[in-house]
């Protein structure tokens, strides 16, 4: 067999055995690359049939903690990776707005109870959860002026006297400026190099690694797509000469 034709022949069979999986991981690159964009965080679906899913289903499982909250009432909020607990005596009740949203922190403050959640910034009314802030919030913290600073992702660290109205801090952004300037001069480590290698942001930076990826993702699929595609024909044209 000539070295071309063997090269054709193993570039073929990997993508036959591996097409699926390779399109996978190509196609969600993308997904994962646009999820702002394409609100994928927001979409629920039920996949439980998957393998994967159906193997977790039998074991023992356990919410993640990310926050609790013993208000003055004497009141428990539990935050999970899965949403946002009441506990009734001791039974947890879900608080429904956030089912299946991380609750990473909350806070009680003099005008009322502030959540810290992957869609935003939320703040309980009368005993009913009001989204007043889209964003990824990460953390949330009380001031002693009564003030609640909630730390956004991508975006800034927000203050609020009000629960309603979030706006940058200027100290703060002053702050959070000399940290960044001090981060500039911090030494490349090989491990930082080899992911922003990867993802592509040693490339095109933070903001538009998206190119990078979109290209690998879609180059992959192209991949997979055509070397099914080689051995299709390959076959329909060994039917052929056979039929003579």
């Amino acid at each position: 067999m000539k070295p071309g034709i063997k090269a054709r022949s193993w570039h073929t069979w990997a993508s036959i055995l591996l097409a699926v999986p390779i399109l996978i991981v190509g196609a969600t690159a993308v997904f994962i690359a646009h999820k702002k964009a394409l609100g994928t965080e927001e979409i629920r679906v039920d996949a439980k049939w998957l393998p994967g899913y159906r193997a977790a289903a039998f074991k023992a499982a356990k919410a993640e903690p990310r926050a609790v909250l013993v208000t003055l009432q004497g009141e428990t909020l539990i935050g999970t990776q899965d949403g946002l607990f009441r506990l009734e005596g001791a039974n947890p009740v879900v608080v429904d707005v956030f089912a299946g949203t991380p609750v990473r922190a909350l806070v009680e403050s003099g005008f009322g109870r502030v959540a810290a959640a992957r869609n935003g910034i939320w703040l309980e009314n009368a005993g009913r959860w009001e989204q007043v802030k889209r964003g990824d919030a990460w953390n949330a913290s009380v001031r002693a002026d009564g003030s609640v600073v909630v730390a956004m992702k991508d975006v800034e660290l927000l203050v609020s006297g009000d629960g309603r109205t979030w706006a940058p801090d200027p100290l703060l952004s002053e702050v959070l400026a000399a940290i960044g300037e001090r981060m500039n001069d911090k030494p490349l480590t090989l491990n930082k190099l080899v992911m922003d290698l990867h993802t592509g942001q040693a490339f095109f930076g933070k903001a538009a690694e998206w190119i990078w990826i979109d290209a690998i993702g879609i180059a992959m699929c192209l991949l997979a797509l055509t070397g099914v595609y080689m051995w299709w024909r390959a076959e329909r044209r060994k039917a052929a000469v056979a039929r003579g």
